[in-house]
């Protein structure tokens, strides 16, 4: 392998919310295809939303080939669902809007991993010993779609679950415009007869 790639796991949080059919962005492949995916397009590795270096949060954009997304465009004719949720146990509930109908297909995707000492920096949650652990799966209509306002606020406000960043007043107002416009897929709530 090659020595200026860092090693690389997938995180619980990570592995826990991308499954397929589920509520988040999946891809079809391995585990171990994914991270092989990253080795190979790291050296195009972009600091996250945010940030201003490599050092703590990195976007590494892969080709959508294998992702499924999960953004709808909203229309007058959309219907909308909102139901109160809560990513992990220990955070803050919210508001979830979801939305019913086809969904864009991804023309761009991104895997989004954190440092070791920036796991660190959240409450110790860490899932292995590599140097970075994949957080997050992106994939979209667009390149460099706008993060989730709510998950923005969280990480600037340093609620539980989130992990500072200095997001500045035109990153806010670009997430709330185009997310204003879009909604996640709606998933239903798997019942005792389908579980």
């Amino acid at each position: 392998m090659d020595e200026t790639i860092p090693s690389l796991a997938m995180s619980e949080f990570g592995r826990g919310r991308h499954l397929p059919g589920g509520k988040h962005t999946w891809f079809s492949g391995t585990e171990e295809e994914l991270l092989d995916l990253v080795r190979e397009f790291w050296d195009r590795r972009q600091p996250g939303a945010g940030r201003g270096d490599l050092n703590q949060v990195v976007v590494v954009p892969v080709p959508p080939t294998g992702f499924t997304g999960t953004t709808i465009e909203v229309k007058e004719s959309t219907e909308l669902l909102a139901v109160c949720e809560r990513r992990q146990s220990h955070e803050d509930p919210y508001i979830q809007v979801s939305a019913m109908g086809q969904v864009d297909p991804p023309r761009h995707a991104a895997v989004v991993l954190y440092s070791a000492a920036t796991l660190d920096e959240n409450d110790g949650q860490r899932s292995s010993d590599a140097d970075w652990e994949v957080v997050c799966l992106l994939a979209g209509p667009v390149a460099d779609e706008p993060m989730d306002p709510l998950t923005m606020a969280r990480n600037f406000l340093e609620k539980p679950g989130g992990t500072f960043a200095p997001y500045t007043a035109h990153d806010f107002a670009e997430s709330i415009y185009y997310w204003s416009r879009r909604a996640r897929r709606h998933v239903p709530e798997p019942t005792e007869e389908t579980s």
